[in-house]
């Protein structure tokens, strides 16, 4: 079976789209307090966990259409859109180790794209 170009899409939205759910658990995080459990149901928190969930969904149609050794290492794109989120929207600071990091990830996705 070889990988389609749709299939290679829809990951890489599935990776954007969990990269949001993660920024949105996050905000949704800052909400909770010990003592009311009811902010465990807050709606930034419940925006994220259906972001995770929709982010499954389209992985789950890539995987018709693709191996499942190409598909997967391509998810790790969701550490590169969480570090540009984190900056863009949080105000969080990268340094040289994160940033050689991002190319690293790139680079070893490049490489598994080739090796297909």
């Amino acid at each position: 079976m070889t990988t389609t170009i749709l299939s290679i899409g829809l990951v890489l939205i599935a990776t954007l789209i969990g990269a949001c759910g993660a920024l949105f658990l996050k905000y949704g995080a800052e909400r909770l307090t010990r003592k009311n459990k009811l902010t465990f149901f807050n709606s930034r928190l419940l925006v994220g966990v259906f972001f995770y969930g929709l982010s499954s969904v389209f992985f789950l149609y890539a995987l018709k259409g693709g191996e499942l050794s190409v598909l997967y290492p391509i998810t790790s794109l969701s550490y590169v859109w969480i570090s540009l989120l984190s900056i863009k929207m949080l105000g969080e600071k990268m340094n040289f180790f994160k940033w050689l990091g991002i190319a690293a990830i790139l680079v070893g996705v490049t490489l598994i794209g080739f090796g297909s």
